[in-house]
């Protein structure tokens, strides 16, 4: 393979403004649904593994964005608000029980110091008690932010879904449901969600129509990333699903610095984050004898896609790939993006060009 040639169209991502981040792995931590009262209480353990002591505000909501004010550890929270501190090294349990019924909503850890020497991770237990015995506990994954997500099940009529928008502004989720042989087996749903807008809900209450069918669903957020969590109910017992990012496949074709080039690129979004793999298949209309899959990571905001990434020319030269993507959709079918190459250190432009990406999935 060429490397200085497909070096040039090497992507990844530079990331964007920082006030437009919804959440920062590692720093904050989300739960689409969390569940007290009745039956029901929930468990959050969390650690910091980081050098120095993490300072944060574990915010609960629920419904249409309200603050949500259940008893954690005991005590009453205050306008769904309460700061938290960890000791390096320490791990802290956050029981969420309220009295009376049950309600759900869900909970964000946000840090109040973004410096990179605490850390924090964790998971959520749900317990639940019939007369006071336990007959069922789950363990949930953090949930990430997703703009696509799509969920593989055997029993459509057990899937129960909580999901969250942590946005300023509303954005509309579209629901879809394949069967098991790819078929889109009813219309979908657009659902606009409501800034902090919560839903818990069975998915045959959202689509009655579909019957006890093996497939996929489905997700895909418009302007943002929402986050959510996934149920099976099964006999009253239950187990989770986590919504990870899903991937968006494109082939390309372009010239940069008088070259042309095919070849295929995968990406998938956690939030803002990006990440996926692109492989050149021909330069200059000659064919590659030996493609590279080659790895980048980067962010999406505000609907535009910027890439970037470094890569070996020679023992002693880098070459600098960005590639600019605005307007940035999921639903288009084709994307036109500029490119351009630096030869590092010397900061050289070794030349531009422009891409055309058609979606594959």
């Amino acid at each position: 393979m060429r490397k200085l040639s497909s070096l040039a169209l090497l992507l990844a991502l530079l990331p964007l403004t920082a006030n437009a981040q919804s959440l920062y792995t590692k720093k904050d931590l989300a739960f689409a649904q969390v569940a007290a009262g009745g039956a029901y209480e929930t468990v959050i353990n969390v650690t910091n593994r980081g050098s120095n002591t993490y300072n944060g505000v574990l915010n609960l909501f629920h419904l249409a964005g309200q603050p949500w004010s259940p008893l954690v550890n005991g005590v009453q929270v205050s306008n769904g608000q309460m700061n938290i501190t960890i000791a390096k090294g320490a791990t802290v349990t956050y029981r969420i029980t309220r009295d009376g019924g049950t309600e759900a909503g869900f909970a964000v850890f946000l840090a109040t110091d973004l410096s990179q020497n605490s850390f924090l991770e964790g998971t959520l237990t749900y317990y639940v008690r019939d007369s006071g015995f336990l007959v069922d506990s789950v363990g949930v994954q953090p949930s990430s932010e997703f703009y696509l997500t799509a969920i593989p099940f055997d029993d459509f009529s057990k899937l129960a879904m909580a999901m969250a928008n942590l946005n300023t502004e509303a954005v509309t989720v579209r629901l879809s449901v394949y069967s098991d042989a790819n078929v889109q087996v009813t219309t979908p749903l657009d659902r606009l969600f409501a800034s902090g807008e919560h839903l818990a809900i069975y998915l045959r209450q959202l689509f009655p129509s579909v019957q006890a069918i093996r497939g996929r669903l489905v997700i895909q957020s418009s302007g943002a990333p929402v986050i959510g969590t996934m149920l099976t109910d099964i006999d009253d017992q239950l187990s989770s699903l986590p919504m990870l990012p899903a991937v968006k496949a494109y082939t390309f074709s372009g010239t940069l610095a008088g070259l042309s080039y095919t070849g295929e690129v995968s990406l998938w979004f956690d939030g803002h984050f990006a990440q996926g793999y692109i492989r050149v298949l021909s330069v200059g209309g000659v064919p590659e004898q030996s493609v590279d899959t080659l790895p980048f990571t980067g962010s999406l905001i505000n609907g535009v896609l910027q890439l970037a990434s470094t890569g070996n020319v020679t023992a002693d030269d880098q070459l600098l790939s960005y590639v600019l993507v605005n307007p940035y959709s999921l639903t288009q079918s084709t994307l036109q993006a500029t490119a351009a190459a630096w030869s590092l250190p010397s900061h050289i432009l070794a030349g531009t060009g422009t891409l055309t990406l058609t979606a594959i999935n």
